[in-house]
């Protein structure tokens, strides 16, 4: 399975867990139906929707201004609002003032916590709000993240990134 669909797969069993009330001991169910549901899309039998334009407001954390910059550059350019921090600590003051769809955030940074720390407030504070992240330092894998969070691996691709941030995103309860 490449990473695409096991991203969009996970972010979708995670999906389907929240609407049926989060229950305990369901995870291979939901992970069936949406491993189904990716199938159908692969076999071009349901279409995925394509969110075109405005498509809600992205955060992006990196400590590396070059890599921040040009992130959020592309996303812009696909249609996104971006905001941007160079730190957890900059995010968690980003997202107090403000409601955002997505975090992609890196894992290594300085500050008070890293990437992984900012993910599980995100997703304490959240849970509705998707979260990719990244690094080019490590490799994290499905248990290593929360249900519904994804990995990129730097270098990524913007299109990528784009194609990840486009997959139906999660309702909000």
């Amino acid at each position: 399975m490449d990473h695409e669909s096991y991203s969009w797969i996970s972010r979708r069993a995670h999906q389907i867990w929240q609407e049926e009330g989060c229950p305990e001991g369901k995870d291979r169910e939901h992970w069936a139906k949406a491993m189904a549901e990716r199938m159908e899309v692969e076999n071009g039998t349901t279409v995925t929707p394509s969110v075109a334009g405005h498509a809600g407001k992205i955060l992006v954390v990196d400590d590396e201004p070059i890599i921040r910059y040009a992130t959020v550059d592309a996303l812009e350019e696909a249609g996104f609002e971006v905001l941007e921090a160079g730190n957890a600590d900059e995010a968690f003051a980003v997202l107090a003032n403000n409601r955002v769809d997505a975090v992609f955030t890196d894992v290594n940074m300085p500050g008070s916590t890293d990437g992984i720390g900012l993910t599980k407030q995100i997703r304490a504070n959240s849970p509705n709000t998707r979260v990719i992240v990244t690094s080019g330092h490590v490799r994290l894998g499905r248990f290593d993240l929360a249900s519904g969070v994804s990995f990129i691996p730097k270098p990524y691709t913007y299109d990528a990134l784009i194609g990840m941030l486009r997959t139906p995103p999660l309702k909000r309860h």
